[in-house]
This record gives C-alpha cells, structure tokens and sequence, in this order.
C-alpha cells in the first residue's frame, strides 16, 4: 500500500472521529440536563458553555460587538464592517479578537469552537470577500441573560 493510498483512510478516520466526539457532547449535554444547539461547522453548545465562554471574552470590545450584532437580528447574516463599526476596532484589532476567543475555546473546550457561525461570503463586485457571522435565536437568549 502506497502512502497515497494511506491518506484517505487517515482522512476519513478523522471525520469519524470529529462526528463521535460530536455525538459524545450531545450525549453529556443531555446527561447534563442542558438544551444543546448544534451550530453548523462548530459542534454543539450549551448554556453552560457559553457561560463558561462569556467569563472569559466579556472583557473584549471586538467580541462584544461580535455578540451584540449577531443577537439583534438572531437566525440572520451580519458582515464583518458591521462588527467594525460596533467595535470601533481597527479591522486587525478585531481579528486579533476573534483568534483570541478561538485560544480560550480550544484551552475551555479542546478544540476551536465558536457558538456563532461564521463563514466566508461571496466575492463582491469591488472584488473583496468578507466573513459573515450567524447566532442561533436560542443562543442569543441565552448570552442576553448572561451577559446581563
């Protein structure tokens, strides 16, 4: 067996193993007697994770903005400038934030988990693309009593 044969079983132990430790979070989510939400290309969160988070971050004004852009308007796309005005932040300020909330997730959960989804947009026609980010209704609730 040649070492490019190799590479897809590995690749797709991998996969397995992401998808079971998904299934193990749910499991101890629902042991835990939390609600759990799956967020799409994070994994899922519960409350007391997001709690967990928030004590960590709080402190942050790009993160802040980031939560309280995407709690506004919960279930729909918000931009990158639109963090960027919120923040004030100059936009390596607040990406340098956002790495800083990806270092205490993967210190608080074992791996870079975010309970905001976010994903590269489309290409606009000034040829720039630009992230967007998402909060699931029930997660916003949530960091609303939290944050509060």
């Amino acid at each position: 067996m040649s070492l490019n044969d190799v590479r897809p079983i590995i690749l797709k132990a991998i996969k397995d193993a992401e998808n079971l430790r998904d299934r193990l979070e749910g499991l101890l989510a629902d042991l835990d007697g939390g609600e759990a939400v799956q967020v799409p290309r994070q994994g899922r969160w519960t409350r007391q994770m997001l709690a967990d988070m928030w004590r960590q971050v709080a402190h942050l004004s790009g993160i802040r903005a980031l939560f309280e852009v995407t709690s506004e308007q919960p279930g729909e796309s918000s931009t990158f400038s639109t963090l960027i005005e919120r923040s004030g932040l100059t936009e390596q300020q607040q990406r340098n934030e956002h790495a800083r909330m990806s270092l205490v997730s993967a210190k608080l959960f074992n791996r870079k988990t975010w309970p905001i989804e976010n994903w590269q947009g489309p290409r606009t026609p000034t040829g720039r693309e630009e992230m967007l980010y998402r909060l699931d209704p029930t997660i916003a609730g949530w960091w609303r009593s939290i944050a509060d």
